[in-house]
């Protein structure tokens, strides 16, 4: 839960980003919070992916393609980058596939932190 990324606007578990997820004070609830900051990435991941966030398809110009639902990738991307497809979240879902492929989790150095 300690961990911060992205120069500072992650948070936790699952690393919540204040750009596009919260603000003071509600970004210290995801701080501090191991269960809120799971629940919240579940929530969010769900919602892009039931295609109820619709709002999306609104930021012309901004996204790599158009929003839909049924997209996992998609909604991983959206997770990291706030837009749908948009090259942050393109580089995000080649790393998350790499890390899937590599099962980083098992290795040494990731369990020794």
């Amino acid at each position: 839960m300690s961990t911060v990324g992205d120069n500072g606007d992650s948070f936790g578990l699952f690393q919540v980003r204040r750009p596009f997820h919260c603000s003071e004070p509600v970004c210290a609830q995801f701080r501090d919070d191991a269960a809120l900051n799971a629940d919240y990435y579940g929530w969010i991941l769900r919602a892009y992916y039931d295609g109820r966030q619709r709002w999306l398809n609104t930021v012309a110009g901004e996204n790599g393609r158009r929003y839909r639902r049924g997209d996992l990738w998609g909604s991983v991307g959206a997770w990291f980058s706030g837009r749908w497809w948009n090259p942050p979240a393109r580089g995000y879902i080649r790393e998350v596939k790499r890390r899937l492929a590599n099962r980083t989790w098992r290795s040494r150095a990731f369990r020794e932190g």
